[in-house]
């Protein structure tokens, strides 16, 4: 599963930057359509993430592993901050890994919380990397 979700998040890395080099002249500023933030591959990416943590969720997978699927869901955007559109949606998906919380033992919980806040600082973190981090504390204090 962890290579599935790389694989997810490295093409859809590449297909922004695609759209980036291809962007026509004029293409999506000024709040118009047609610019590379309106193509589909963003939709279809966030779908296909949900679709990879539900198919994990029904394999019942230990602790372990699922603590490696969320630090690497945390660990992605700062990895791939270029191009900035992938990097946003990077940033958005992590919300998707909270129905996995529930199958974290409060250890790794405390470990995910630890690595959410040393990752990124307090006054740069987005809703749902907030919520993440109080529902990882919630869970290790179990």
């Amino acid at each position: 599963m962890p290579a599935r979700l790389r694989g997810l998040y490295a093409d859809y890395c590449a297909k922004v930057a695609q759209l980036e080099r291809e962007r026509k002249p004029g293409a999506g500023i000024f709040g118009m359509k047609g610019g590379p933030a309106d193509d589909p591959c963003h939709d279809r990416f966030a779908e296909a993430v949900r679709g990879l943590y539900e198919e994990f969720m029904a394999q019942k997978p230990d602790s372990a592993a699922v603590r490696e699927l969320m630090a690497y869901a945390c660990s992605a955007p700062l990895e791939h901050q270029e191009p900035r559109m992938a990097y946003w949606m990077l940033l958005a998906v992590q919300s998707l890994t909270q129905p996995l919380i529930g199958l974290l033992s409060p250890q790794d919980a405390c470990a995910l919380a630890a690595l959410y806040e040393k990752s990124y600082r307090r006054r740069e973190r987005m809703p749902a990397q907030i919520k993440l981090i109080k529902a990882l504390k919630a869970a290790a204090e179990q």
